[in-house]
């Protein structure tokens, strides 16, 4: 993940999603630990991301539509909307409007924030097979953690 102020790797295996501020194990239907200082409980399934992400509550309703993956509702206390196609990746997540195309097949999204000036350079974030294959409750779980 390569965002304007910051730029971070996350490593992604069968059991962990692990990084210099994330420490979460996946389990079937959840997802626990730490980012950064903040505990992170989330149970996934049956098109739901519900748990608790600190002090706040996660509530989100996931769909599936052929290949495109859509969330609505409450993460970390604040309101949240995501698309995952193979075209683009589109995110409202802490009051910014991440709208990202797709440069390779469903690999790597890049492009602009709203809350970024003209002169910041542009989001790109890259996703690796082992997210590809995962549920869309873990998927948009975190990419609203790491975003």
């Amino acid at each position: 993940m390569r965002l304007p102020r910051a730029s971070y790797d996350l490593l992604m295996t069968e059991d962990n999603v692990t990084g210099q501020a994330f420490q979460l194990s996946r389990m079937p239907g959840a997802l626990r630990g730490r980012v950064g200082e903040t505990p992170v409980s989330l149970q996934l399934k049956d098109q739901q991301v519900k748990g608790n992400i600190g002090t706040s509550v996660a509530n989100l309703e996931v769909k599936k539509e052929g290949e495109v993956v859509k969330a609505k509702g409450g993460f970390g206390g604040r309101p949240v909307t995501l698309t995952l196609s193979p075209q683009e990746l589109t995110v409202y997540v802490n009051d910014c409007t991440y709208r990202l195309k797709a440069t390779e097949q469903r690999k790597v999204y890049e492009g602009r924030r709203s809350c970024d000036g003209s002169l910041m350079p542009p989001s790109v974030v890259s996703l690796p097979d082992t997210f590809l294959v995962a549920s869309p409750e873990e998927q948009v779980s975190l990419l609203l953690l790491a975003l």
